[in-house]
């Protein structure tokens, strides 16, 4: 039987979206030097004729501005609230290629990048495909509402570079607040939420794997002082699809728990071109708000820019190799630049890094 945390989370984690607005440190400006800092770093890789796969982090010069906003990321996703808002980001009169550039040269100084989805996408572009949502197929491809969820990495950064005239509010939670709430509200569902789930792999899995994870995540864990969550619905909910059942009732009403808690206790931030978040999947939940939007002008459509990362020394995990790595081993996913590069991908029998030294 897992350790189960009977005491509230007390820490910078535990956040209320009501806590924020009236604090807005969350938010930090990128000064002018760092700017320049990021700016010289694209000139230098753009000489050198470096793109996403060919770079490692040495590859992106690093001054002293561009550390101290680099350190900043990292205290703030690993050991404070989780997240960090970014304002001032350099989209001005640059091309969405080179904007990628320098994003990706900045999130290689805070750990390993991985691709994350069946086109082993370094930094996926999220705008509205026309993609039709089933319960087995991801929805970011649409303009639906993204209820809130964590990604699969230890970290996922999300840069706007346009968006929709009608606004997307993107909506940010405190996973161990909602933990406070079961606590303190429903503390008979932790047992079933420790025990977690078993995830779908939404058919981005190679024809030699698993269609699941086959084992349960575990929604929540705890480990060395730090409480862990793992919650994406539609992941959670496609192998009863698959299986052509439906969760039973005990199941649902702990789903749609854990859904009621976060959105309670959401931070709605509203993105504009330059401004970006880098946050951790194990204490922040995101999403999105539905959205209208006329255009079928890629030119013109909502545009944002993800990654993912996993840090080095991010915290302590009841089983690493279940709830931090048991989700990315699969298909094009969980796989860095170089690795694509070499062509690591499409071999059946290769391993993925997951975290370079």
């Amino acid at each position: 039987m897992p350790e189960i945390l009977r005491e509230p989370v007390r820490d910078a984690s535990a956040w209320t979206g009501a806590d924020l607005a009236a604090d807005t440190s969350w938010r930090v400006a990128i000064g002018e030097e760092q700017r320049a800092s990021l700016l010289a770093g694209l000139a230098v890789v753009q000489e050198r004729g470096l793109w996403l796969p060919q770079m490692s982090a040495a590859d992106f010069p690093v001054d002293a501005a561009l550390k101290d906003l680099v350190g900043r990321i990292r205290s703030d996703v690993r050991d404070g609230r989780g997240f960090i808002v970014l304002d001032g980001f350099p989209v001005e009169e640059l091309s969405v290629d080179e904007i990628r550039l320098m994003y990706w040269g900045l999130a290689l100084q805070l750990g390993t990048c991985l691709s994350q989805d069946a086109r082993a996408a370094l930094v996926a572009d999220v705008w509205d495909r026309g993609t039709i949502k089933t319960p087995l197929k991801r929805v970011y491809g649409t303009k639906r509402r993204a209820p809130l969820h964590v990604d699969l990495a230890d970290v996922v950064g999300l840069l706007c570079v346009r968006q929709a005239a009608s606004g997307a509010p993107t909506t940010l939670a405190s996973s161990a607040a909602v933990y406070n709430d079961f606590l303190r509200e429903r503390p008979e569902l932790l047992p079933a939420l420790y025990e977690g789930f078993v995830w779908d792999r939404f058919n981005e899995n190679k024809p030699t794997e698993e269609a699941t994870s086959g084992r349960r995540i575990p929604v929540f864990s705890y480990a060395g002082g730090q409480l862990s969550c793992r919650y994406n619905r539609p992941w959670m909910t496609g192998p009863f699809e698959r299986a052509g059942r439906k969760p039973t009732n005990e199941e649902t009403v702990v789903f749609d728990t854990f859904d009621a808690f976060a959105d309670r206790n959401r931070l709605v931030v509203e993105l504009r071109p330059g401004q970006l978040y880098f946050a951790s999947n194990y204490t922040v939940l995101h999403g999105r708000a539905e959205y209208a939007e006329e255009t079928r002008d890629l030119a013109e459509k909502r545009h944002m820019l993800r990654i993912w990362l996993n840090m080095p020394g991010m915290r302590s995990f009841a089983d690493e190799d279940t709830v931090r790595f048991g989700l990315m081993r699969h298909g094009n996913l969980g796989w860095t630049g170089r690795e694509i590069l070499a062509r690591r991908h499409l071999d059946p029998k290769a391993e993925r890094v997951m975290l370079e030294a």
